[in-house]
């Protein structure tokens, strides 16, 4: 655990229960500058000096730092830093041979430059969680400049099928970083992303003309929402029954989504001039909300809710401390307006 801040007289014990013993056994062994992944550790830990003079005063309320790896290998979604990456991929800061790797009284680094996904299963989804840690001095999450934290966008709605069932709702954007930690700081430097994935469209609404024929079209299906993965565009709308106009009366599909944009609609199908389905919602992003596809002689499907770029475990709180990357959407760098609920 921590040294203690004050009282007696330190001695190597202490030193060497936090920081390990080294060869030779004198305080200069503890002078070590060490970098990891671009984060350039200047002593063991701050304040301990690195060249000229070192004495036992300068270890009073220090602590082991250890960075945890999130930033080797490629793309990984759905990822808890502690119980995914505290194990086997992490770094003491100091040779790791001479100190037992422990939580109580660390300051933990979380690391991350690459990028991460979640799924689309449920808003509350992160891409990437800190995880809750046995008593640390501190737990930082700290993004480089190529980390990209990624919600995944919804899939947009199918179309309606021309009267019989209605177009189907967008499917829900799921978020980016999940702090679950009290008092985690997280630093995003210039070129980091932290992003909330996007809902999807709603279907179109289907067409009926009964004047001359029992005339149907289908609805468009809704566009995918932005997000990694992006949500895929909806299916098109097929009537089921009436007077059928080779095929015309079949929706469109709706666009995939890309990482950063939403797709389109899908147009509504065309049968014979006469019954005509509506377009399906386009998909959301960080510049256009998600759409619901509009209704005409049947309905068309809600549009997907957008997840969160940062939420937070209720009763949980965090801070910013380095700046300068992106967080869409914008309101989300106010860490007090972090949604709640971790998955």
């Amino acid at each position: 655990m921590t040294i203690k801040a004050s009282g007696t007289q330190l001695g190597f014990q202490e030193i060497e229960a936090e920081f390990g013993a080294q060869s030779p056994r004198s305080l200069g062994s503890y002078r070590h500058t060490q970098t990891v992944n671009g984060l350039v550790f200047n002593g063991i830990d701050s304040g301990i000096p690195t060249s000229g003079e070192i004495k036992f005063s300068d270890f009073y309320s220090k602590s082991l730092n250890i960075v945890v790896d999130c930033f080797s290998g490629g793309d990984e979604f759905r990822i808890n830093a502690k119980n995914n990456k505290w194990n086997n991929n992490s770094i003491v800061i100091i040779n790791p041979s001479t100190v037992s790797k422990k939580e109580t009284g660390t300051k933990i680094t979380i690391r991350v430059n690459k990028k991460f996904g979640s799924d689309k299963s449920q808003d509350t989804n992160c891409a990437l969680r800190t995880g809750t840690w046995n008593n640390p001095a501190s737990v930082v999450v700290d993004l480089g400049s190529n980390a990209k934290i990624l919600g995944a966008g919804g899939n947009g709605g199918r179309g309606a099928d021309g009267i019989t069932n209605p177009g189907v709702a967008g499917g829900d954007g799921s978020s980016g970083l999940g702090i679950e930690h009290q008092g985690t700081v997280v630093n995003y430097r210039s070129g980091s992303v932290i992003r909330a994935g996007f809902g999807g469209g709603g279907g179109g609404g289907g067409g009926r003309e009964t004047s001359k024929n029992d005339r149907r079209a289908g609805g468009g299906g809704g566009g995918g929402g932005a997000g990694f993965p992006f949500g895929t565009g909806g299916q098109g709308g097929v009537p089921q029954a009436g007077t059928r106009q080779a095929n015309e009366d079949i929706g469109s599909p709706g666009g995939n989504g890309t990482e950063t944009t939403g797709g389109n609609g899908g147009g509504g199908g065309d049968n014979d001039d006469q019954a005509g389905g509506q377009t399906g919602g386009v998909g959301g992003d960080n510049e256009q909300s998600p759409a619901a596809g509009p209704s005409d002689d049947s309905a068309g499907g809600a549009a997907g809710s957008n997840g969160a770029a940062i939420r937070e475990t209720s009763g949980v709180s965090f801070t910013f401390g380095t700046t300068g990357g992106t967080i869409e959407p914008a309101s989300f760098a106010t860490a007090s307006n972090a949604a709640q609920n971790v998955t």
